[in-house]
């Protein structure tokens, strides 16, 4: 997402992170990725509930989840630790200006890649 900042900022997109973790994990969060929106706390997962992105165990230990790890891994990337909940899987929500979703995404295993594409493209519908 952090690569791709400059066309959600074209199209006038304004990104919002949501964390399991509490406020002070969302805020490191924050100062060290250095993304391009703000990082907010829920660590009651309303949010996530509300947009019914999955919690649940067997999504981190889906077997799609090797395969994802062993892609980031050999990406580079190593995870360090584990802020909020671990079984709490993400996802994606585009919001036109007027509230009305326009794209969706969940993740159906812990690691999956967003279709950054799909995203930018949602964002960009909206730019008049």
């Amino acid at each position: 997402m952090r690569a791709r900042q400059p066309e959600f900022d074209a199209a006038g997109a304004r990104l919002v992170y949501v964390s399991t973790g509490t406020p002070a994990m969302a805020a490191d969060f924050a100062a060290k990725e250095g993304l391009g929106g703000a990082v907010l706390s829920d660590v009651g997962r309303k949010a996530f509930a509300a947009a019914r992105f999955s919690r649940s165990p067997w999504k981190l230990l889906h077997p799609r989840f090797l395969a994802n790890l062993w892609r980031s891994l050999r990406a580079g990337h190593k995870q360090t630790g584990v802020q909020g909940d671990p079984w709490q899987q993400g996802g994606v929500l585009v919001f036109g200006p007027d509230g009305r979703l326009l794209h969706q995404q969940l993740d159906g295993a812990a690691g999956d890649l967003l279709d950054v594409d799909a995203i930018v493209a949602a964002a960009a519908a909206v730019t008049p």
